[in-house]
């Protein structure tokens, strides 16, 4: 491994410090974030006025103790995770383990990208038993609290554990592999080369995603012709110039979401309905399941639903988040080989001076090193996804179907039935989307705008 002479020297133990304490504060913001949303959940005993008569009472319930379940086994996981943790760091685990692949092939072989793969079995093992606090916890107290119904026999837990670590070899090995190779191969700016890998691939997948993923989940084919639908979709699409030609439709396997999105550029670019999105997913009763029947939109909803895709598209957001994830990935990677190449660093771990195992450097940079960014990084990225759906709806608003798009979010929201109240702050650290009350509220706030510049 080759290091700059210049790096600024640190003292491990100072270093050890300092991760510990990132390591802390993240987990303790996270659990805060937690026990709001618990809270607002305790508070929201009631179903919100916007949604009185969409959603029935016992459901809203049930809904709710999911929703306490998930936070309260949220933040002990977070607590759990945050002991472990802060026990590894400070007593070597990584070396021990390290030392541990070592001698089982030390008469075999001192080559570190066996050595590597060894480790990373040792860590599965670790991992799957890591987990047992947390599953303990939730079926032993938090189902019995609850009372939710999904016990299974113990032995059931530990086939499910034995067949992750099998599994998750068939990943991790080939990948642990190339991880080392690549590194070894490439050198101190392999990171350089990762991130042009990646961005071929996305391009790559813009062209190919819809020959090679769409098919797994339904066929798709254009919207056809001479349908009510194709009319009403027609005519929004005249109005803002997108061609019906890239209007698609999946007839969807086994999906139960209802969905449309808008993706790709130039010729490439597409907007997809699911089949689960049209009432009664476009088909005659008796060819659905009893649980489809009613499921859905009317045709003018789906077309403010379409409206909202347009504006995606109007406004440029594929190209702007395409351009933000690049640039987002760069960064990241810049400080990834920045960190990588610390000796500290593995120092501050455990490690003795000059070892620097590669796949090691991974787990602690990634998991440790790289956490304030990564945190801010996810906010940003996820406030501004929020202000591309809101700018989405407001482009749908100007286009009139402010009234159609509302219903069509209650009527999503009814066919799914999701627990609605979010803490604000939980959400906006948690949530791609605006919850469906504060798109409810913008679409409101967007009305009483337009009637008063009017």
């Amino acid at each position: 491994m080759v290091f700059y002479d210049s790096w600024p020297k640190l003292e491990p133990r100072h270093l050890l410090y300092i991760l510990m304490l990132v390591l802390f504060i993240d987990h303790i913001w996270e659990i805060i974030l937690a026990k709001r949303q618990q809270l607002t959940c305790l508070g929201a005993i009631l179903v919100p006025e916007e949604l009185r008569g969409i959603i029935p009472p016992e459901i809203y319930h049930r809904a709710r103790i999911y929703e306490l379940h998930k936070m309260e086994l949220f933040i002990w996981k977070h607590v759990i995770d945050m002991i472990i943790s802060l026990l590894e760091l400070y007593f070597g685990f990584y070396p021990f383990v390290w030392g541990l692949a070592t001698s089982t092939l030390s008469s075999l072989t001192s080559q570190e990208i066996w050595i590597s793969l060894i480790f990373v079995f040792y860590l599965t093992i670790y991992i799957t038993l890591r987990c047992l606090p947390v599953l303990l916890y939730d079926k032993c107290i938090l189902e019995l609290r609850y009372g939710t119904q999904h016990r299974f026999p113990c032995y059931i837990y530990f086939c499910m554990g034995l067949l992750s670590i099998v599994l998750s070899q068939i990943i991790l090995a080939p990948l642990t592999l190339l991880i080392v190779f690549s590194v070894q191969s490439l050198g101190y700016f392999f990171f350089l080369y990762f991130w042009v890998l990646w961005a071929l691939f996305t391009i790559f997948l813009v062209f190919f995603l819809p020959y090679l993923c769409i098919p797994c989940i339904g066929h798709q084919r254009r919207l056809p012709p001479g349908t009510t639908l194709y009319a009403d979709i027609k005519q929004v699409c005249d109005v803002t110039g997108f061609p019906m030609s890239r209007v698609f439709i999946i007839r969807t396997k086994s999906m139960q979401y209802s969905n449309a999105y808008f993706y790709g550029s130039c010729c490439l670019k597409r907007i997809v309905i699911f089949d689960t999105l049209l009432y009664n997913k476009g088909l005659p009763i008796q060819e659905l399941q009893p649980y489809e029947v009613g499921r859905g939109l009317s045709n003018p909803q789906v077309v403010a639903v379409v409206a909202h895709e347009l504006g995606h598209w109007r406004k440029g957001h594929f190209y702007k988040a395409t351009l933000i994830m690049k640039v987002h990935f760069l960064l990241t990677m810049v400080l990834f080989g920045l960190l990588f190449h610390c000796p500290q660093l593995y120092q501050a771990v455990g490690f003795v001076p000059g070892l620097c195992p590669i796949i090691v450097g991974f787990i602690i940079v990634l998991r440790f090193a790289m956490t304030p960014y990564l945190t801010l990084a996810n906010f940003l990225m996820l406030w501004n996804l929020r202000r591309f759906e809101y700018a989405a709806d407001r482009f749908a608003h100007r286009l009139g179907y402010s009234m159609q798009l509302r219903l069509a979010l209650i009527k999503i929201y009814a066919d799914h039935m999701s627990f609605p109240v979010y803490d604000s702050c939980y959400a906006r650290w948690h949530h791609t989307h605006p919850t469906i009350l504060q798109r409810l509220a913008y679409q409101q706030r967007l009305d009483s705008e337009a009637y008063y510049n009017n």
